[in-house]
């Protein structure tokens, strides 16, 4: 279960790092591909629950790292009309 960061590019241009304690993540999003705000946000809740639970099933607690990580997404996402796009960069 390796740690994984995905790489976006905000609506504004900034890069960021998502993390993830989990390399499931990459089975949610696509290198170089684009999501609106809306769908980015349901997409990374996802991938990130599904982290967790495997951190769950693997040593019986949820991971709170990504729990505090899909609340930042959340206030970021809040700073962004829900159309505007996020780029998918990479994954590390």
């Amino acid at each position: 279960m390796p740690v994984t960061y995905l790489t976006i590019i905000w609506p504004n241009n900034e890069e960021d790092q998502v993390y993830s304690p989990s390399s499931v993540i990459k089975e949610f999003f696509t290198k170089e591909s684009e999501l609106k705000v809306d769908d980015f946000l349901i997409t990374i809740q996802n991938a990130l629950n599904e982290s967790s639970e495997r951190v769950r099933m693997k040593f019986g607690f949820a991971c709170t790292s990504a729990e505090s990580e899909l609340n930042r997404i959340r206030h970021l996402c809040q700073q962004f009309k829900g159309n505007q796009r996020i780029k998918i960069k990479a994954f590390k």
